[in-house]
C-alpha cells in the first residue's frame, strides 16, 4: 500500500496533466516476458554478439538453419503468450482519464496497444510489425500469422533455401507508390525490431522528445537505465524542467538523480496509483 506521503506525491504529480511515462523491460516481465538480459532471458542461452545483429543472424541462418530457427521460436514463444499485466491496463486508463499524454516503450511486445494505449512511441520497434528497409513503411504481423510462421520454419528447420521462401512469404517486397518515381518501391520488409548496432528509428525519437518537452511529469516504469539513448530521456526531461519519478523493483542506474522513486512492482503500484487519483481500472 502506497504511503500518505507517497499519495500526496501521486497527487502533486499526476494531477496537473501532462504525464509521459517511459517502460522498460520491467513492466513486461510480470507478463511473462523475461528481459533480454535477466536471469531466464535469450541472451543466457544465445550470444547476443551474433542473435541480436542483422549480419550475425543472417550468418547462423545460412549455416547452421536449425539454430536459427530455435531462436525465433524461443523469441516469440514468450511474446506470444503474453497477456497486458494490471500495469498495462493503468496507463491505458491514465491515458484515457487525460493524465498520461502518451507512453515512450523500450518494449518491442505490442503491450501497450493491446492494453488500450493509443499514444505509444516505440523506441526499438515492434516484434508484431514488418517494415520495408526502403520507404520505411509497417504493416501489422498478426499473432496468427507470426505463429503460422513459426510453425512452418520449425517444419523445414532443415533446409535453408526453404527458410528463405518462407520469409520471402511473411516478409515480402514493398507494393507502395513512390511520389515522384515510376513504379513502386519494391524493398524487402523484415521484422521491425532494433537490432545491435542500428540506430533508433528518426520519426519515433523525435516523436519522444516532443512528448518530453510538453510534460511536467516523466514517469520511469520498470527501467534499469542502462541502454542509451532511452537511459538518457529523464536527464533530457530534468533539464526541460521536468519532475522525474520512477516505479521500479530495483533502483535503476540512474535513481540517485531521480527525484522519488516507488519500489515495487509495477502491476501493484499503477493500480494504487489510480485508486489515489480516482479513476476506474
Amino acid at each position: 500500500m502506497l504511503k500518505k506521503k507517497e499519495k500526496d506525491l501521486v497527487k502533486r504529480c499526476f494531477l496537473d496533466g501532462k504525464v509521459v511515462f517511459l517502460t522498460g523491460a520491467g513492466i513486461s516481465l510480470e507478463s511473462g516476458i523475461p528481459t533480454f538480459r535477466g536471469k531466464g532471458g535469450l541472451w543466457e542461452r544465445y550470444d547476443p554478439d551474433t542473435y541480436a545483429t542483422i549480419e550475425g543472424l543472417a550468418s547462423v541462418l545460412r549455416r547452421t538453419p536449425r539454430k536459427f530457427v530455435r531462436f525465433v521460436e524461443e523469441f516469440y514463444e514468450a511474446l506470444l503468450q503474453a497477456k497486458p499485466n494490471p500495469a498495462h491496463l493503468a496507463l491505458a486508463a491514465l491515458e484515457k482519464s487525460g493524465i498520461m499524454s502518451g507512453v515512450i516503450t523500450q518494449n518491442i511486445d505490442n503491450l501497450h496497444q493491446r492494453a488500450g494505449c493509443r499514444t505509444v512511441v516505440e523506441l526499438h520497434g515492434n516484434a508484431f510489425r514488418v517494415r520495408c528497409q526502403r520507404c520505411a513503411t509497417g504493416i501489422p504481423l498478426e499473432a496468427q500469422r507470426i505463429r503460422e510462421m513459426v510453425s512452418l520454419l520449425g517444419k523445414n528447420a532443415h533446409s535453408y533455401r526453404s527458410l528463405l521462401s518462407i520469409f520471402a512469404r511473411y516478409c515480402p517486397r514493398c507494393g507502395v507508390a513512390l511520389s515522384g518515381a515510376a513504379g513502386n518501391c519494391a524493398g524487402r520488409f523484415r521484422i521491425d525490431v532494433v537490432f545491435f548496432g542500428e540506430m533508433l528509428p528518426e520519426q519515433e525519437v523525435a516523436r519522444a522528445y516532443a512528448l518530453i518537452d510538453r510534460c511536467r511529469t516523466l514517469a520511469v516504469v520498470g527501467s534499469s537505465l542502462v541502454v542509451y539513448p532511452a537511459a538518457s530521456l529523464p536527464l533530457y526531461a530534468k533539464q526541460r524542467g521536468a519532475r522525474v519519478i520512477e516505479i521500479n523493483a530495483e533502483p535503476s542506474a540512474l535513481s540517485a538523480q531521480i527525484d522519488y522513486s516507488f519500489t515495487g512492482k509495477a502491476g501493484v503500484i499503477l493500480p494504487e496509483i489510480l485508486d489515489v487519483l480516482k479513476i476506474a481500472g
